[in-house]
């Protein structure tokens, strides 16, 4: 749906639903914010991971001993027969007390943590100098970052499946506690993963979508992205899970209790995986370099969207000011992001994770299928899909855009609003001061949305009935675009080539 969109209208998120739905003209803003917050907390992931790189270098990696000056006396080695009963192992040890600097007693400190502010402000250069000419240069950029990936991936998963005890969590992994599924929670966190994952919901597959040519095979890019993600998904599960079920065999701990974070798995896991290899500092670079490409990918249709509102905002005059645009951008956002930087940054990560794949995620879908299902209507987008592409999507695709995702997600945003009683950081309840800063964030994201309705139904001409009901519909003018529709200065199309790698960097 995003996808057809974008191609059709070659607009940004900002333009696009006060065009199809002026009434939900603010949706499109909640998206840029929500793009501003993902972005700056990605960042961090990915100064974790070129923290993990640069000791990579170590003569001897710091995960894999218990030598390094912040180990306690209860470190041990996984694999070796020095297990302690009550200890944790050196990489558990490596991730709290020198990549994080953690207080395990749950009080938060702000004193930042020089390494974590480095690496960055290094992940911002990085950055700014793969998007700084806008969507020309990312793409080039995904070329490489887009499957590299994939080859270090399969080789690490080959070895985690042949651990010892790997079968303890891959047994975890893939069979289900029906009680729990029972709930609703699951359902909750497992669409707003499937939503987060993919890029639905924050604007992004819009504006990537609006630099394909007018004749892609949108619908094709749905199914691939759909797939290729899914798959991703399933293989590094796979591969956390054996190298967790290997880590229970040796501590006889249960895999639930070894990992108090989950957000932080991939952190654990896969370096207790590269450190059972041979040549295990090969693997560490190269593991840990892909998970700065996957960390880059995740990101770079989030800043397309940041750069394309800043230029639609200037009114043209920054249009030849990219670099420029991307390195405020690029400034403002890391000072932003130094809060994740501190000691306590690792708490306000899961509170933003946590409310980013929850209430935001769905409401900003839950608004967005609205706006198709009631407004614009179903039919008419895949009439827009068959003018761009010469075949109409099957009815179960009009069906689903309809009846089932209004529905489900109107559930599940109300269910998910319910739930978030449930945060934990070091395996404890949050205080419900906590609970009130997540609901504050994903007010501050969604209120755009009330904001805009207000906004519409002011300067609308009418009696408040003919304000609420031209409100919900689509402007004339984008009603009339058929098969050469006004393309925006910034919305050119990026490549000739329909199969463009920038159209499938955010599967990864």
């Amino acid at each position: 749906m995003e996808l057809a969109l974008g191609q059709y209208s070659r607009m940004g998120p900002g333009t696009l639903w006060k065009n199809i739905c002026p009434m939900l003209k603010g949706l499109g803003f909640s998206m840029i914010v929500s793009c501003v917050l993902i972005v700056i907390y990605f960042h961090i992931v990915i100064a974790w991971s070129l923290f993990y790189l640069y000791s990579s270098f170590f003569p001897v990696l710091p995960w894999a001993s218990c030598n390094g000056t912040w180990n306690t006396p209860l470190c041990y080695v996984a694999g070796t027969n020095a297990t302690i009963v009550g200890g944790l192992p050196a990489s558990i040890e490596f991730l709290n007390f020198e990549a994080f600097r953690l207080d395990l007693t749950g009080a938060l400190s702000y004193e930042i943590v020089p390494h974590l502010a480095l690496t960055l402000l290094v992940g911002w250069i990085i950055t700014y100098c793969a998007m700084c000419m806008g969507i020309e240069s990312s793409g080039k950029v995904v070329y490489f970052s887009a499957t590299m990936p994939y080859i270090m991936l399969f080789a690490i998963m080959i070895r985690a499946v042949t651990l010892p005890g790997a079968s303890i969590g891959i047994k975890q992994f893939f069979v289900p506690d029906w009680k729990k599924l029972g709930t609703v929670l699951p359902w909750v966190d497992a669409l707003g993963q499937v939503l987060s994952a993919i890029g639905i919901g924050f604007g992004a597959l819009i504006t990537l979508g609006s630099y394909n040519r007018r004749d892609n095979k949108c619908n094709r890019d749905a199914i691939y992205i759909c797939c290729i993600t899914s798959c991703t998904s399933l293989i590094s599960g796979l591969v956390c899970f054996a190298v967790l079920g290997y880590l229970s065999n040796i501590t006889k701990v249960p895999v639930s209790k070894l990992i108090q974070e989950d957000l932080v798995l991939a952190f654990v896991a896969y370096p207790e995986a590269i450190a059972q290899l041979p040549a295990a500092h090969f693997w560490a670079i190269a593991f840990f370099f892909m998970l700065l490409l996957l960390g880059m990918d995740s990101i770079y249709g989030m800043v397309e969207v940041l750069i394309t509102f800043v230029l639609r905002v200037s009114r043209g005059k920054t249009d030849n000011k990219k670099p420029l645009v991307m390195a405020g951008i690029a400034i403002f956002l890391y000072l932003i992001g130094l809060l994740f930087a501190t000691k306590s940054g690792l708490f306000w990560l899961i509170i933003v994770d946590t409310t980013n794949h929850g209430p935001i995620v769905l409401g900003l879908t839950l608004f967005e299928v609205l706006a198709i299902s009631l407004a614009y209507g179903a039919d008419r987008l895949a009439d827009n899909v068959e003018d761009m592409t010469g075949s109409r999507p099957n009815i179960i695709w009009i069906l689903l855009w309809k009846y089932v995702c209004p529905l489900a997600c109107t559930f599940l945003f109300i269910a998910s609003l319910a739930t978030r009683d449930s945060i934990t950081y070091l395996n404890k309840p949050v205080e419900a001061w906590a609970i009130g800063a997540g609901a504050a964030i994903a007010i501050a994201v969604l209120i755009w949305i009330l904001i805009g309705a207000i906004h519409q139904m002011v300067i609308t001409p009418g009696t408040f009935q003919e304000k609420l009901i031209n409100s919900f519909k689509p402007r004339e003018a984008f009603l009339r675009l058929r098969t050469n529709p006004p393309v925006d200065k910034d919305h050119k199309p990026c490549s000739a080539n329909p199969e463009d790698p920038v159209m499938f960097s955010h599967a990864f």
